[in-house]
């Protein structure tokens, strides 16, 4: 539970792998059991052609090229997200190259005033080490201040080569944005495989959960400085 409850939610499932857009249209993902065909029958279908698929089905938005599957969701539970690539990738297209995925877990959040954004700003971007140019950064929110820190940890224990978890911070564009009161935190949770899209599935099903509860707790301090900083 988020000490500050998000007025935005988001996870996606990203895939890296050899992919045919072509096949993914909403037809074929009620026709595999995945989706409901009422949801086929009403999805938003942006194209669907050898290059690139992008198309909304009720809770669910896939956008795919031909290195690139992304399943995303803004509604709760996600756990129906992970069961849908694990489905996909694990017993319909079992044959898929597949290299690497995230799992990504963003959320835009509103703080009390701009000033406490300012402060959780500096918090985690301290401008003491920026000497005497940080006087002329006018900390209003408007006029200076952290536009976007980044954080990674590379390879985590549990991870192969090229594993790692990325985090970003910086003012939300979705939400307080008139009144700058908004923040934006997301997390990539990535994982490599080396083409063996059996043991990648088999990871992708045992880590989802771990992955978002570790992510929920990193937002959740972040949110804890934003609170302490008022």
């Amino acid at each position: 539970m988020l000490r500050i409850e998000p007025e935005i939610v988001g996870v996606d499932i990203v895939l890296l792998g050899d992919f045919n857009p072509a096949i993914f249209s909403p037809r074929w993902f009620s026709a595999n059991g995945l989706i409901r065909e009422t949801a086929a029958d009403e999805a938003e279908l942006g194209v669907v052609h050898q290059e690139v698929a992008d198309f909304t089905a009720d809770w669910l938005r896939i956008q795919v090229t031909r290195e690139r599957f992304v399943a995303a969701s803004l509604q709760a539970p996600f756990a129906r997200l992970r069961d849908l690539v694990h489905s996909v990738f694990h017993e319909c297209l079992f044959h898929t190259p597949l290299r690497a995925f995230g799992i990504n877990y963003s959320v835009h959040f509103l703080v009390a005033s701009m000033a406490t954004r300012d402060r959780l700003g500096t918090a985690l971007a301290p401008l003491e080490p920026w000497g005497p140019w940080r006087e002329r950064l006018n900390l209003d929110g408007r006029h200076g201040g952290m536009t976007a820190l980044r954080m990674s940890q590379l390879r985590p224990a549990d991870r192969d080569e090229g594993g790692q978890i990325n985090i970003k911070v910086e003012p939300s564009n979705r939400v307080g944005s008139s009144s700058g009161t908004g923040v934006f935190a997301s997390i990539n949770d990535h994982f490599t495989g080396d083409g063996d899209a059996e043991r990648l599935m088999a990871t992708l099903a045992s880590k989802f959960e771990a992955s978002l509860e570790q992510s929920q707790h990193i937002v959740d301090h972040i949110m804890s400085l934003a609170q302490s900083t008022r």
